[in-house]
């Protein structure tokens, strides 16, 4: 479950390292901080390594290839992961349901956004 769990945060790492800017970049730090916290209540350590950390100024280098409309989109997906409770040793796959249902938050990011996204 540890190695499934950190595999979503890795995931999540890279769309945060390299999502689109302005203060979706904010929003998606405070996220990442905030999911670092969420996940160690089920004993799970996000890494912290290197390349596993939120890297703003790419967040922000690629902001000219997102529209407003997918800066929301990501704002919203920040807000999704700031709001969900902390996982709980037992109910690891039910916290881990909520945080994969974020990114249904994503959906219609346009290509040119996706694509400076590495997605």
């Amino acid at each position: 479950m540890k190695k499934f769990t950190f595999g979503l945060m890795a995931a999540v790492t890279l769309l945060f390292g390299a999502g689109c800017g302005g203060n979706a970049c904010d929003d998606l730090e405070d996220a990442n901080k905030a999911l670092e916290e969420k996940v160690s209540a089920c004993g799970t350590d996000t890494g912290g390594e290197e390349e596993d950390t939120f890297d703003k100024g790419v967040c922000e280098d690629a902001l000219d290839a997102c529209s407003d409309s997918d800066k929301d989109r990501l704002s919203d997906l920040a807000d999704c992961i700031q709001d969900l409770p902390d996982c709980r040793v037992g109910s690891e796959v039910e916290w881990i349901d909520q945080f994969s249902d974020c990114f249904d938050r994503t959906e219609g990011i346009s290509a040119t956004c996706a694509a400076a996204a590495g997605g």
